[in-house]
């Protein structure tokens, strides 16, 4: 674990793709603490007047042992030179958290083009390249991987393909797949990076794999098989399977989807979220409903609330009927996190820094 000292806050903008990762525009990231040590990253919405306290009480909840907290704005547009945009409202969130005993220690901007501090009677700013001129605050630590976001249909070849197996896949071939579910979404995830190459050495189509998986998780029972095999594995599949096959499925599986439990690989969990992404940009729209159910429950494990939340909407109004899109959209408003993020001080994966 590392251990950083951040004392300015270009500083802090120079260490935020090692501490949340990709950060996207339009955001508001919220950076708690806890004793001066970084806690989980939190990405919500931009405030507006009427969405400041549910910002606040998201930010209060999802950090439920911090002491202070850094805001920072992350803007789609260039500051340019008027301004900082939304100083009243973010002004309205530092308020609130002030007031419930949260100390607000910066309010950041950062866009295309500078950086901002709201602190600054009138807005102190500078420009990108200030940030890239400094020392580096923590030498030989690496950024996190890049998180996919929410997944969008892309009309590419692969797509395409997909959908014309759809079109073509035989009763029998689904019904063999749904006789060894695991073996048939696995390989559609191995080969999930392989959708635009074509056929492999051994005639395998990466695009026939995944509409097949996309044809299995069309099932409630295929589709939380398909989601504990990316957080656990096959040998915690394999019993969850039996017991769905024996009409008793496990209370320790259902409370997995809850958040609950021992931290997971967050190196698995990335891996899968990025192959799944790349089957749901893949997937008709009409049949991506359960898909972006279990992009989105992957990025709930990682403790991107927001990019979960948004799966679930999406899939709501794809399939209305689908039951498992609100009950991740509830589980994300309930807890925010998984208690393996919340607890944990930080995202899986994320390396903790200390302010002073």
């Amino acid at each position: 674990m590392e251990t950083v000292k951040i004392r300015t806050p270009q500083s802090l903008l120079r260490m935020l793709p090692r501490l949340v990762g990709h950060t996207e525009a339009p955001s508001l990231v919220a950076l708690p603490f806890s004793r001066g040590r970084s806690g989980m990253p939190m990405a919500l919405d931009l405030p507006d007047r009427r969405s400041a306290a549910p910002i606040a009480h998201a930010v209060r909840r999802g950090a439920r042992r911090a002491d202070a907290v850094v805001l920072v704005a992350c803007l789609a547009q260039p500051l340019g030179a008027g301004r900082l945009p939304l100083a009243d409202e973010l002004g309205h969130v530092a308020r609130r958290l002030e007031r419930a005993g949260m100390r607000v220690l910066e309010v950041l901007a950062l866009a295309p083009d500078a950086w901002g501090d709201y602190s600054a009677p009138a807005g102190a700013r500078g420009p990108l390249a200030e940030l890239e001129l400094l020392d580096d605050p923590a030498p030989g630590v690496p950024e996190l991987p890049p998180i996919p976001g929410v997944p969008e249909g892309r009309g590419s070849a692969a797509a395409l393909e997909v959908a014309a197996w759809l079109g073509a896949l035989e009763g029998g071939v689904v019904a063999a797949a749904r006789d060894d579910p695991i073996a048939a979404l696995e390989l559609a995830v191995s080969l999930a990076d392989r959708l635009e190459e074509g056929p492999t050495a051994l005639g395998i189509d990466p695009t026939k794999a995944a509409a097949l998986a996309i044809a299995l998780v069309v099932s409630p029972a295929q589709r939380d098989l398909a989601i504990e095999l990316a957080i656990d594995g096959t040998s915690s599949a394999e019993r969850t399977l039996d017991a769905i096959e024996g009409d008793a499925a496990t209370e320790a599986a259902a409370n997995r989807f809850l958040g609950v439990g021992p931290a997971p690989d967050v190196d698995r969990l990335r891996d899968r979220l990025q192959r799944w992404t790349a089957i749901a940009e893949a997937t008709p729209l009409e049949l991506r409903a359960p898909v972006l159910v279990i992009v989105g429950f992957l990025h709930f494990f990682l403790g991107r609330g927001r990019s979960a939340g948004r799966c679930a909407e999406l899939a709501m109004a794809i399939d209305p009927a689908l039951t498992m899109a609100p009950l991740l959209r509830d589980i994300v408003d309930a807890k925010g996190a998984p208690d393996w993020v919340l607890w944990s001080g930080g995202e899986a994966g994320a390396r903790p820094a200390t302010r002073e």
